[in-house]
């Protein structure tokens, strides 16, 4: 067996088209189209080159909303999305440099944590 690319990130959600209609507002996500059971959406996805980001019913998942483990999105500009983001009454937390990037986290409508990332030029050497 040979792994070859991450198939897509999950979070776990109680309301799948509430949670991926704050992800639409919010971070302007488009999905590419809802998976429903008995009429409730259980499951979407966005689609980014070389990635997926999947909401799912906490019921298929096996965790609770809140419990995911982190997402990383990464922004052109993390200073306007920042200042975008709290325009429209989103709580994101103060950015914080790294050597190679600038983060800052904020959570979405059902607690789940996410991150704004912003990579770093890299230096002329190649590091």
């Amino acid at each position: 067996m040979k792994i070859t690319d991450i198939a897509f990130t999950v979070y776990p959600s109680n309301d799948v088209a509430s949670a991926r209609a704050w992800y639409e507002k919010a971070l302007g996500l488009v999905f590419a189209g809802p998976y429903a059971e008995d009429g409730i959406e259980k499951y979407n996805e966005a689609h980014f080159p070389g990635a997926c980001f999947s909401l799912m019913a906490s019921e298929w998942v096996g965790r609770e909303p809140g419990t995911a483990a982190s997402v990383y999105f990464e922004v052109d500009d993390i200073n306007e999305a920042i200042v975008s983001l709290r325009a429209a009454g989103t709580d994101v937390e103060e950015p914080f440099e790294t050597p190679v990037c600038t983060q800052a986290s904020l959570r979405d409508s059902e607690g789940n944590r996410i991150w704004l990332h912003q990579r770093k030029p890299r230096a002329r050497n190649g590091t």
